[in-house]
């Protein structure tokens, strides 16, 4: 819906001023921006990037340790359950409840355990997803001050996001993206 939203936005833009040829002669002056580029490439998106690797290699260490218990005490309930079939014959009745009691217990544990653990990924990639929003906004809500200096600053008309799709020509002199990475990383240091 939003990229649809950015495409009308853009041909009502050019039908508006013109084929882009014709708005140039008309004294338009536009830019193009490659947001997605900027938030790979500039410092504070790599920064921001790298820290949510970081997180996500944090998250997926606690589910790996996770597993390996499940799968310690998965174990152990098979290695009951061989138990009670391979001896459960030699045994008193006593033995015979106490080990079907301890085996229901043990399985009652690994059902939680997994429950536990699939609530664990859930909310570990829903987490993930937040910081990554939150950590793009932030990103974005700095680069787009910039834009609109760049943008003020030079008389730029219309200054567009070339990756949010309706762009399907661009100029390469008139693509900002190298400079508000290079303004961005300045604000940076």
């Amino acid at each position: 819906m939003r990229r649809h939203g950015s495409s009308v936005l853009i041909l009502s833009m050019l039908l508006a001023f013109g084929y882009a040829g014709h708005a140039e002669s008309a004294g338009v002056k536009y830019g193009v921006v490659n947001i997605q580029r900027v938030l790979r490439v500039s410092k504070g998106g790599r920064a921001a990037s790298s820290s949510l690797e970081r997180e996500r290699n944090r998250l997926q260490s606690a589910i790996r340790k996770r597993r390996d218990e499940l799968s310690i005490l998965a174990n152990k309930v098979r290695d009951l359950q061989v138990e009670i079939e391979q001896k459960s014959g030699v045994w008193r009745q006593e033995e015979k409840e106490r080990k079907a009691f301890d085996l229901r217990s043990q399985r009652r544990e690994l059902a939680r355990e997994q429950d536990n653990l699939r609530r664990l990924v859930r909310e570990s990639e829903r987490d993930l997803q937040d910081r990554r929003r939150i950590a793009t906004e932030k990103v974005l809500k700095e680069v787009r001050v910039i834009v609109e200096d760049i943008g003020k600053n030079e008389g730029y008309d219309v200054v567009v996001d070339n990756a949010s799709g309706g762009v399907l020509f661009v100029n390469p002199k008139v693509d900002l993206t190298e400079r508000v990475i290079k303004l961005y990383d300045q604000k940076k240091k």
